[in-house]
């Protein structure tokens, strides 16, 4: 199988390159190319369009870092995302949407059923942890407890925060391409008073472990 796999960011493009040993490979029966779309919704729309007309890929796998919204995620926990939603985009009950659905798609969108499988039975090392849920994406860096709290408000099921899964979900569901968003916990605005602290010890020791989850995931899949 040929897998799209993608990021957003300099230093996660970076993290997979020297996990993954370049930016094309093969992993396992899957050829591998790594695509970095940039951050924010437009980018990673337009980045996976653009992975999809220049290389096929069967299936896209999006991979990075997300902020943990919910008290059971811890920072360096592996978060497989079951489905994805926006938090930044009403339409209105009087069109019949609810929040976070564009008009005319479903309120969220779901992880293709087998990519999922195969990531909840990858063996775990004595200090990993895989985490499910719902993950949550908009246009905003979440930094403070207001703003995380707002989010749960909306979306209870809601357990982390990015800033590119659902975009490049929406454009698989409408190309019919089977996706998963893998993600590594990073921070957890809503529990400390000190976030950009968090953030800071996160970026300066960016633990290797989780990104090496996506590696087996893909040697295994």
């Amino acid at each position: 199988m040929k897998i799209g796999l993608i990021v957003a960011m300099d230093i996660e493009y970076q993290k997979m390159v020297d996990t993954i040993g370049g930016t094309t490979g093969r992993l396992g029966n899957n050829n591998i190319i790594l695509w970095q779309c940039g951050i924010g919704k437009v980018n990673a729309a337009i980045g996976t369009m653009q992975l999809v007309q220049e290389h096929h890929p069967d299936a896209i796998i999006s991979t990075g870092l997300a902020g943990g919204i919910d008290e059971q995620l811890e920072v360096m926990d592996v978060f497989a995302a079951k489905q994805c939603v926006y938090h930044d985009v009403d339409c209105g009950e009087g069109l019949g949407c609810s929040p976070g659905q564009v008009q005319g798609l479903p309120p969220s969108f779901d992880a293709d059923r087998h990519l999922l499988e195969n990531a909840l039975h990858v063996p775990l090392s004595s200090n990993e942890r895989l985490m499910k849920g719902m993950i949550c994406t908009g246009d905003q860096f979440i930094t403070d407890r207001e703003r995380q709290k707002k989010i749960k408000q909306l979306f209870p099921d809601g357990m982390a925060c990015d800033m590119e899964s659902a975009a490049i979900a929406h454009t698989c569901f409408l190309l019919g391409l089977p996706f998963l968003s893998l993600r590594v916990i990073s921070d957890t605005p809503g529990r400390t008073d000190n976030h950009q602290q968090q953030w800071d010890d996160f970026l300066a020791s960016m633990c290797n472990r989780s990104f090496h989850f996506v590696k087996k995931f893909l040697e295994q899949l």
